[in-house]
């Protein structure tokens, strides 16, 4: 995708994309570095911006975290209920 294109989605779309094409867990950093080499940040954008993304992905639905700290699409576990 365009730079412009990937600016109009969010971050919790970002996660989305890069864990479905991906296809693996990823801890919150290692996606959020991702997201900020795509997006252009920098280190300094990184370290003020991770810790609402992290905030931002425990209230999306789309996603779970894993007992080794790791997050994956919710898609991809079923839940005993």
């Amino acid at each position: 995708m365009k730079l412009e294109e990937l600016e109009l989605l969010s971050y919790s779309d970002l996660t989305y994309k890069i864990l479905k094409e991906e296809n693996k867990t990823m801890n919150t950093p290692t996606i959020f570095h991702k997201i900020c080499d795509l997006l252009g940040y920098s280190d300094d954008d990184f370290a003020s911006k991770v810790g609402d993304y992290y905030t931002s992905l425990n209230n999306d639905k789309r996603f779970v975290m894993l007992d080794n700290g790791e997050w994956d699409v919710r898609d991809n576990h079923v839940i005993d209920i």
